[in-house]
């Protein structure tokens, strides 16, 4: 499974969001070690919003001041692999 991190934001195609986050509107996005945690959160909780990007239902998250503050290069166009982590309830991937 792969995301595309472009110009600080992330986008997720419907069928990741399917899989992952069905009925979740907002994300938070952590840090650990090497490793970033993109979890689904209640809206009422806070967090990122999930836009739907297009008709498809392919979802945006805008989190270029997060991925600024620990240093990576928004400018960047990467696929991200991306793994469902049970333990942690969290959608992992890292930069390395």
């Amino acid at each position: 499974m792969q995301i595309i991190f472009r110009n600080g934001n992330l986008y997720l195609d419907s069928g990741l969001y399917e899989a992952y986050f069905k009925s979740i509107n907002s994300v938070v996005l952590l840090k650990k070690e090497s490793l970033f945690l993109l979890m689904p959160v209640q809206q009422a909780g806070g967090g990122l919003l999930l836009k739907i990007k297009n008709a498809k239902g392919d979802r945006i998250v805008h989190a270029i001041e997060f991925f600024q503050q620990h240093n990576i290069k928004i400018e960047e166009e990467r696929m991200l692999n991306v793994e469902w982590n049970s333990k942690l309830a969290a959608l992992t991937f890292s930069f390395v």
